[in-house]
């Protein structure tokens, strides 16, 4: 159920006899959450809360059911700009959110079926979660407000969060492991996002020689076996990410532990051995992604993103010694010492930033 009550603020944001206001959202696994803000300020906004929504239906009944609570109490309000930030895999009219259960007519969102009243046509954009949260990172660079949500792990003296002549990478784990580039356009300086599909990329283990091999290859060929009959090297997002983590835990104690991420994270912090090692591990291997990123697509900058670098900060502070030598230690050291790497620490739903900021544009530009 939509609050009325909290959507009336929206009879404020009225310029003569026009109401207008932009719509962002943020379709996640158990839900999705919304953002009203005023068309002519993006910093003045509404959040109606989070509204439970696991399939295709119910996903378009949301998008009605705010149409008529707005309607409600600001009768002939008009939204002028809506993006719209899936996980999930898009393909022309249509996006299909993996998180959600159930067969794939199910999970499959048709982009032209969505109440235009929310999403007005050759106004509004469907984006990929990671491509919405490289949005949010560039719009909270863009306030000046970057240094407020993001801390640096290590790098050169001086840069930034937004890289200024250069790619930047953005990185998040949640159930799966996303990922987008920010790319730097080399004559006017424009920022431009281009989704990945990075976390698919097969791992890679050290050399024999390496200290680490063995303990390394034995979690690699656990997962593999597990998912690939031991044929292929699992890709990262099978080693750093919700599900990577149980992977993680599951190959340490040789069997299937039967408990979820959360629970192992909770077990680490209060030291269990075998949990809090797991951890370490997943984020390892998400530090070689971030250094194969790096160097497969020029950055200077790499952005560790989302409510989950915030929750395991008291770990990435523990172990930071090690994921620096980790990322530092490559074939072209010299070359990846000039990148900065970055890490949210403080809570900020930075897809739903980027939705915002994009919602924006779309008013004031025909897609």
């Amino acid at each position: 159920m939509i609050d009325s009550q909290v959507l009336s603020k929206i009879n404020s944001w009225k310029v003569g006899n026009n109401l207008n206001f932009c719509l962002g959202a943020d379709v996640g696994g158990s839900g999705i959450r919304f953002c009203l803000t005023n068309a002519n300020d993006q910093n003045d906004k509404i959040e109606p809360g989070h509204i439970k929504v696991k399939s295709a239906q119910e996903f378009m009944n949301a998008f009605d059911n705010l149409h008529q609570a707005i309607q409600s109490v600001a009768k002939g309000a008009k939204c002028v700009g809506s993006s719209i930030a899936c996980a999930g895999l898009r393909k022309e009219d249509t996006v299909q959110v993996m998180n959600w259960n159930g067969p794939a007519e199910n999970q499959t969102i048709r982009i032209s079926k969505i109440n235009q009243n929310l999403f007005p046509k050759s106004h509004s954009l469907v984006l990929n979660d990671l491509e919405a949260g490289a949005y949010g990172v560039i719009a909270l660079g863009e306030s000046g407000k970057a240094n407020e949500y993001f801390q640096k792990l290590w790098g050169p003296k001086g840069g930034s969060l937004l890289s200024k002549y250069y790619h930047t990478a953005v990185m998040a784990m949640g159930s799966g492991l996303g990922s987008a580039l920010i790319i730097k356009e080399p004559e006017t300086h424009a920022n431009v996002v281009m989704p990945t599909e990075s976390g698919y990329l097969m791992s890679s283990s050290r050399g024999m020689e390496h200290p680490n091999y063995n303990k390394e290859i034995g979690t690699l060929e656990f997962i593999s076996d597990r998912y690939f009959d031991g044929q292929l090297n699992p890709p990262y997002e099978d080693l750093a990410s919700g599900h990577g983590i149980v992977d993680d835990y599951d190959a340490l104690i040789h069997g299937k532990s039967g408990l979820d991420a959360g629970q192992i994270a909770e077990m680490a912090k209060k030291g269990d051995l075998n949990a809090k090692t797991a951890m370490k591990n997943h984020y390892i291997f998400f530090t070689r992604l971030a250094k194969q990123l790096a160097y497969g697509t020029n950055c200077r900058s790499i952005v560790m993103a989302l409510s989950n670098q915030v929750a395991n900060k008291w770990l990435i502070d523990e172990i930071l010694p090690e994921l620096e030598a980790e990322f530092k230690d490559a074939t072209a050291w010299r070359w990846i010492r000039e990148v900065s790497v970055y890490s949210q620490v403080k809570e900020c739903n930075v897809n739903m930033v980027g939705t915002t900021y994009v919602a924006h544009y779309c008013a004031n530009h025909k897609i």
